[in-house]
């Protein structure tokens, strides 16, 4: 079909259409984009703030895990230096007491908080080489020249339940018993790291004594 428009002829095709170029091209709306954005931003807190939940829950983890290889390093060190020992030496004391006949063996088959024994190559006779553990408060200590001195052995972290989180229980100290010394070593208390993060621990562990009891 021809049409004359100023004097010039041209042919119309039936792909031209009313409306399409570039003022019928569609873009997102203001409300779009702010709404786009806005779900953006929400998904974006939430992964942030999960992502930081699992980076403090990890470090609290590993926090708990040192203070409680902690504890069972200090029993451990018990364990091996009370199993090639002698002469156990086990009383319920008070506070930063010492008692003067460490070199004496002594059972204590309801619990005591207090430990002495000889260690192994040390003079029986001679009661200021004894190896002691004690609980002090909230602590465990220890000390290698017959109460002299102490030093603790758990870390501040870890707070041993005062009187009853570190008991000792004693048999077969006697000569004429026909029982080989062994103890019964139990330590419970709470992993205070901080107000939010405590935890709660109980340790058990048996020890014989390696030297035959004559």
């Amino acid at each position: 079909m021809l049409k004359r428009k100023n004097n010039k002829e041209f042919t119309s095709t039936p792909f031209q259409k009313k409306g399409v170029g570039s003022q019928g091209k569609r873009g997102f709306t203001i409300i779009e984009l702010i709404v786009s954005i806005g779900l953006f931003i929400v998904v974006s807190i939430v992964g942030v703030g999960a992502l930081l939940s699992i980076v403090g829950v990890n470090k609290k983890t590993q926090a708990v895990k040192s203070v409680i290889n902690n504890i069972s390093f200090a029993v451990e060190g018990m364990s091996k230096t009370l199993r090639v020992g002698t002469t156990y030496h086990c009383e319920q004391v008070v506070r930063q007491f010492v008692p003067s006949d460490l070199n004496t063996p002594r059972d204590c088959a309801s619990g005591g908080n207090f430990l002495a024994f000889e260690a192994s190559g040390g003079e029986e006779a001679n009661s200021n080489d004894q190896i002691i553990y004690r609980l002090n408060e909230n602590q465990i200590e220890r000390s290698t020249d017959g109460g002299s001195t102490f030093v603790g052995v758990t870390a501040p972290e870890v707070q041993i339940t005062a009187d009853t989180g570190l008991r000792f229980y004693v048999l077969g100290t006697g000569v004429s018993d026909n029982l080989q010394p062994r103890v019964i070593i139990t330590v419970g208390g709470v992993v205070n790291l901080s107000d939010k993060t405590k935890t709660d621990f109980n340790i058990q562990t048996s020890v014989s004594q390696r030297k035959v009891d004559s």
